[in-house]
């Protein structure tokens, strides 16, 4: 691959978004996380945004979080937790360096629609280590946002896309579903399976205002001391 790079830059050939993907994909796929970590700075510095797919590669190619998600209830529920128990658990270094470059910044701007009626989360396309990292993401996302509408415009509902299991390897069993049910259990969250479409998660945005901004913790302030990046 290393090769094929060098041909590549040296034939005066521009990076893109794909070809991007591809590579780093091929070093996720032969466990080469130190070559990732140096190409996502790469992707970074020529200024391609993260897709899906970069999630995908990524995070699909860190065993702790696939081991993590093997009990969703117990996995860090913050992206600061999930920092901190990687560098606990005596993650390759590399595998804590991968996520914090990852999340510095997010697929969010693809796969979130904000409204004035709706703020709906996408989940299509994402694999389950990507789906847990974007939640988190989008969380302390919302959080923030929905804390800077004080006495403004909140969205009607809030909604969660996720899919009924219908392309899962069991039919009817979405892990993605399951995924985010979980999570919501254990923050005590109010999104609910909407009754006339099982495969999506809704609240009153009201509601998930309330919960969210409970207590007074700023989750940028969070993010900043989790990764180190402002």
């Amino acid at each position: 691959m290393r090769r094929v790079v060098g041909i590549m830059e040296g034939s005066g050939h521009a990076l893109d978004t794909v070809g991007a993907n591809v590579v780093l994909s091929c070093y996720g796929d032969h466990g080469e996380l130190p070559q990732m970590v140096s190409w996502l700075w790469k992707i970074r510095d020529s200024g391609i945004k993260f897709s899906i797919r970069t999630y995908n590669s990524v995070l699909n190619s860190c065993p702790t979080i696939s081991s993590m998600l093997r009990d969703p209830g117990t996995a860090p529920q913050s992206i600061g937790e999930l920092i901190k128990e990687l560098e606990k658990a005596a993650s390759p270094t590399e595998v804590v360096e991968l996520v914090q470059e990852l999340v510095k910044t997010s697929v969010l701007d693809g796969i979130l629609k904000w409204s004035p009626s709706e703020v709906k989360l996408d989940l299509h396309g994402l694999h389950l280590g990507s789906v847990y990292v974007s939640l988190l993401q989008w969380l302390d996302m919302l959080k923030d946002r929905l804390r800077s509408t004080e006495g403004g415009c909140i969205p009607l509902e809030v909604t969660v896309v996720c899919g009924s299991g219908k392309h899962s390897s069991v039919r009817g069993q979405s892990p993605v579903k399951g995924l985010v049910s979980e999570m919501m259990f254990k923050l005590s969250g109010p999104l609910r399976i909407d009754r006339n479409n099982v495969g999506r998660f809704i609240a009153k945005g009201k509601v998930v205002k309330e919960w969210l901004c409970k207590d007074g913790i700023s989750c940028s302030e969070e993010f900043v001391e989790a990764t180190g990046f402002a």
